[in-house]
């Protein structure tokens, strides 16, 4: 998340127009691309806690047909936690990103773009603020008080790798083609229980693969039909050794379960989007894609010292299957202009997630099991409208999902007394609701106005009591609330511009507030806070561009919510908290 261009978020059933088939929704996060013009910038930030931050991007064309571009960011800071026994801190920051662009204009129609990036982490993860001084949350925790005590906590990611793409401009439309490959190795030791003794710790450590490959052809036909159609391929692998640390919990100085596995999956797809001028203010919408995927899995948890079962490395749980999946999805739509820059549309549209496996170390084969895919039928009508020459821009929808057997997770008891996390289906499930967004430019001159609002009313429709035979933590009733979906939800940003002869100054607030919500099912502890932050910037600079100078301050009423809860493996409440008020300057220089 650097050197950025655009960001384009689509909710819902996507994968007709590039990419995987999915049921969430899709991302797209476009990196600035090189140009002939020699420029680039310089930024520094200093913030809370010691926080140093540093982004550079320089662009420079190399010839006249090769164009470079190169980006880096860092940031360096000590931690915002300090435990209650040690004094050590927790939360640091050390990442590094560097990403390198080059693109080679092959002739007037035909380029290519080489993408070569890294990043690594050696940071400190944050911990759970439960300052018992033995177990589960003591009286009125504090936001930056941890209870780690001589527990190993630390962080070794590094990732990067390689995509390759060519555009071919043709007079009827453009061929686009993208390949890539990442490799990413993990070792990332975590307090996840929030106790000074081993109730719940893990150990993560893994490697990662992921190839991908997307072919696409767009086109118009006699101006009045739209055409995509393309081509996906995705191929990734992870080797994993998960450790989790339970000597505490069993009642002996170690007792481990390691998760030793091998997961590999494959997906391919055929796409098609269509988009049909019917009138000169009615379109038709119609697409389709035929998917394969193929998930396997090699492995299970161990018992390292042979708590459970009496024989030191006996597998507690164990599998060893690959599962196919096809499926056909789609996408109907109709969307009519009122006027110009103002339109309404209406679709409807389904999609899949893929079968998969929870790969945590767990003490029963049930909660390992294959997850069978889950299946979203979306309906969906909204509106899109710019007025007063693109001064007032106004968004909104409401959306009716429909799943079968969507994938969520649970809270489950486990042999041995133990309780844990795991993946699970919900036969049927829905989520209505709606959103708007708005930006008013230049309300008065000078001033700014965005503001979006959601509403949420997700439930499960069918009741769950076990995953696999394995009894739930507190039993899943008929319209329970899903997990990660907060009722209500908004945010506002007020900017004001002050005009100082050559300079400009910026005034700027911004608040965002979210409902509580469930972060698992079946876990009487997995409910988050109300979540609210209110944020003040101004920003001082010529009219130029040149430079300019900011200070800042996140969450400034130092709010403390809990952000996220979960029953431990004995039982307790485990609780992150809000990140405590932050306050920063910037400098920003552009050559």
């Amino acid at each position: 998340m650097f050197d950025v261009d655009n960001i384009n978020i689509e909710k819902g059933p996507q994968g007709f127009e590039s990419g995987r088939s999915t049921t969430g929704g899709s991302m797209n996060i476009e990196s600035i691309k090189p140009t002939d013009k020699f420029g680039g910038y310089l930024d520094w930030g200093y913030s809370s806690y010691n926080t140093n931050t540093g982004k550079f991007a320089i662009n420079v064309p190399i010839t006249k047909r090769i164009f470079n571009r190169t980006a880096f960011s860092y940031a360096n800071g000590d931690g915002w936690q300090h435990d209650i026994h040690t004094n050590q801190r927790y939360g640091a920051q050390d990442l590094l990103s560097l990403r390198n662009l080059t693109k080679f204009v092959i002739d007037d129609r035909s380029s290519l773009l080489l993408n070569l990036h890294y990043t690594r982490d050696r940071g400190t993860p944050t911990s759970p603020q439960d300052t018992d001084p033995t177990v589960g949350v003591g009286p009125n925790p504090k936001y930056n008080q941890v209870n780690v005590g001589n527990n190993r906590v630390g962080r070794n990611e590094n990732g990067g790798g390689v995509s390759l793409t060519f555009n071919r401009n043709f007079d009827f439309g453009t061929f686009t083609s993208t390949t890539g490959i990442d490799f990413y190795r993990r070792s990332l030791y975590d307090n996840y229980d929030g106790e000074s003794v081993n109730i719940g710790d893990y150990h993560w450590n893994d490697t990662y693969i992921a190839q991908s490959h997307d072919m696409h052809l767009q086109t118009n036909i006699a101006r009045i039909f739209h055409l995509t159609v393309g081509v996906y391929e995705s191929y990734d692998k992870i080797d994993g050794d998960y450790t989790s640390y339970r000597g505490y919990l069993e009642g002996v100085p170690v007792a481990n379960f390691s998760d030793h596995f091998s997961q590999q999956n494959l997906s391919t797809g055929v796409y098609v989007n269509t988009v049909t001028n019917i009138t000169r203010k009615l379109d038709f919408i119609a697409a389709g894609r035929f998917s394969y995927d193929e998930r396997g899995f090699h492995g299970g948890t161990t018992d390292d010292n042979g708590i459970l079962s009496g024989v030191p490395g006996s597998h507690l749980s164990y599998l060893d299957q690959n599962h196919e999946y096809e499926r056909f999805t789609g996408r109907v739509g109709l969307r009519y202009k009122i006027v110009p820059g103002t339109f309404v549309y209406g679709t409807i549209s389904n999609g899949y997630k893929a079968g998969t496996y929870f790969s945590a170390p767990v003490t029963a084969p049930q909660a390992l099991d294959y997850v069978r895919p889950e299946n979203l039928i979306a309906y969906e009508v909204g509106v899109k409208s710019s007025l007063l020459h693109d001064k007032l821009i106004i968004n909104g929808s409401l959306f009716d999902y429909e799943y079968h057997n969507r994938q969520t997770l649970f809270v489950a008891e486990m042999p041995g007394n133990v309780t844990s996390l795991s993946l699970g289906p919900i036969p049927r499930a829905r989520t209505r609701g709606g959103e708007l967004s708005g930006t008013w430019r230049n309300v008065i001159p000078n001033l700014d106005l965005r503001a979006s609002f959601a509403y949420l009313d997700a439930q499960a429709i069918s009741a769950v009591s076990s995953i696999g035979g394995l009894p739930l933590l507190s039993n899943v009733t008929a319209h329970s609330a899903l997990p990660f979906a907060p009722r209500f939800s908004w945010d506002a940003v007020v900017r004001y511009g002050i005009d100082i002869d050559r300079y400009r100054m910026t005034l700027q607030a911004s608040y965002t507030w979210k409902d509580n919500m469930l972060v698992d099912l079946g876990d009487p502890n997995g409910e988050s806070s109300k979540i609210s932050s209110l944020g003040l910037r101004m920003e001082f600079g010529p009219k130029t561009g040149k430079w300019s100078a900011s200070v800042y301050v996140d969450n400034l009423m130092n709010r403390h919510g809990d952000i996220y809860s979960f029953t431990g493996s004995d039982n307790s409440r485990a609780q992150y908290l809000q990140t405590p008020r932050w306050v920063g300057c910037n400098l920003h220089y552009n050559f």
